[in-house]
């Protein structure tokens, strides 16, 4: 079913920053925002003539330029140079997945979250700027895929369900690899206060 990855991820992510979040952290009431409103736009979409566009996809690019903006010039430089990397990335997959799917071998939102996860791994090392690579380059690249369909007669809704279940997948994968890198680096930490008594001990 097409968004329910997508819905079941956000109510989850929401009641993870709602309920258990640490309450002196200032982002919490920001990320519980975000994530109701993306829950309330996601079935509604922006039509004109022919083109059918997700308004929840709009309101994602906005906010992520504007994020991308507050970063240093040369950070955000960087960051919109690898969003045009990753929307060739995004646009190059969907074109062969539609002239030859027979190569598709996982269902396709897990296919192409991995791939592009791995992409955007290899572009840059910090969370934020991994995910604000990958919303920028998707996006645009839906609405560049969007645009070279519709030269040949065909109908493409910029922004379906099954577009966010591949970006909160992706979003997802970032996520739990800073997590992991924390603790990780929290257990390093540990044995190694370990290791500095045992000697002491010694």
């Amino acid at each position: 079913m097409e968004g329910l990855i997508f819905l079941f991820c956000t109510w989850f992510i929401w009641i993870i920053t709602t309920f258990f979040m640490d309450k002196e952290n200032q982002k919490r009431t920001e990320f519980s925002i975000y994530l109701l409103l993306a829950i309330v736009l996601s079935p509604f979409k922006w039509e004109w003539h022919d083109i059918s566009c997700s308004i929840l996809l709009v309101v994602i690019l906005i906010i992520s330029f504007f994020y991308t903006g507050r970063l240093r010039w040369k950070t955000a430089i960087y960051i919109i140079i690898s969003s045009f990397f990753m929307m060739l990335a995004y646009t190059t997959y969907e074109l062969m997945a539609i002239i030859d799917p027979i190569w598709k071998f996982l269902p396709d939102p897990w296919l192409k979250a991995s791939m592009l996860f791995v992409l955007v791994l290899l572009l840059h090392k910090n969370i934020v700027c991994q995910i604000l690579i990958l919303l920028i380059g998707s996006i645009n690249g839906e609405i560049l895929l969007s645009g070279i369909l519709r030269n040949y007669q065909m109908e493409y809704s910029v922004g379906s369900m099954t577009f966010f279940d591949f970006l909160m997948l992706g979003v997802l994968g970032f996520l739990s690899l800073s997590y992991i890198r924390k603790i990780l680096v929290k257990w390093e930490q540990h044995v190694f206060m370990l290791e500095k008594e045992r000697q002491k001990n010694v």
